[in-house]
């Protein structure tokens, strides 16, 4: 936004002749400018489709982007002027897309909290590169997938603090893993996790873990672990990205709340 001026200037004596010029007074980017700008830059980007098609898309994007925008306002922004910038363009623009096309509400949910994330991020580079692998990731994960990486990081880095004995445990893993269930033999998943560079070396199996976690007896331990939890191979743990993905899931599903930038070493 800005302000026109008029500049008088003098040309001769007894004659005046007035140019236009432009003050930039620059107050920011309000919602629905940032929103409105978003959604062209997708419409003319994305791929020319069939009227009803067409239709669907224009939909979708705007509804992902009403629920950042209404998620950034939650937060108190009111300058939206990053919504200008060609980085977050393009990654905005790639979430519009990979919606468009699946139009899933997990994936709504896990994109409109990545592209938040990236708007706050954005003065931190690698947490940038991080969020935009995520962006670029997410669309090719089932629920299975990405419950298993939750699953994966509850289990082999979150200490509850309440947790003091096997029926608190036992109940903790049943809430858990009623919240994000998964299909027995998810192991299978491993190979495709790991193609997707979601999982790196981590040695222990969830039994181990959690007895020396919370200093229980490992049999014990066995005993009460949903099959779910059982389930989790003893020799992977989550890449980053991973991490970021297996939290903003669980934030989705269950009451627990985490802040990813705690497990993730800035280099």
């Amino acid at each position: 936004m800005s302000d026109e001026t008029k500049i008088i200037q003098k040309a001769a004596l007894g004659s005046d002749t007035t140019q236009i010029g432009e003050q930039n007074n620059y107050y920011g980017m309000t919602a629905e400018e940032a929103s409105n700008l978003a959604i062209k830059l997708f419409m003319d980007n994305f791929p020319r489709l069939q009227e009803e098609a067409k239709k669907i898309a224009k939909e979708r994007a705007e509804e992902l982007c009403k629920n950042i925008v209404d998620k950034l306002k939650k937060q108190g922004k009111t300058n939206f002027s990053e919504f200008s910038d060609p980085d977050i363009q393009y990654i905005l623009n790639k979430s519009h897309q990979e919606y468009a096309r699946f139009g899933t509400q997990t994936l709504h949910d896990l994109l409109s909290d990545l592209i938040v994330n990236r708007i706050n991020y954005d003065n931190d580079y690698y947490m940038k590169i991080l969020l935009d692998e995520a962006v670029e990731i997410v669309k090719s994960l089932s629920e299975v997938h990405l419950n298993y990486l939750s699953l994966i990081f509850l289990c082999k880095e979150i200490r509850m603090n309440s947790i003091n004995s096997i029926d608190l445990l036992k109940e903790h893993c049943e809430y858990i893993c009623s919240k994000m269930p998964i299909t027995n033999g998810i192991e299978s998943s491993v190979p495709f996790l790991y193609m997707l560079r979601l999982l790196t070396i981590s040695l222990g199996n969830a039994d181990e873990v959690y007895a020396k976690r919370y200093n229980l007896d490992i049999g014990k331990v066995k005993e009460i672990l949903p099959l779910a939890m059982n389930s989790i191979p003893g020799d992977y743990s989550l890449t980053p990205v991973g991490i970021i993905i297996a939290i903003i899931n669980i934030h989705n599903k269950t009451n627990l709340n985490l802040d990813f930038k705690i497990w993730i070493k800035s280099v």
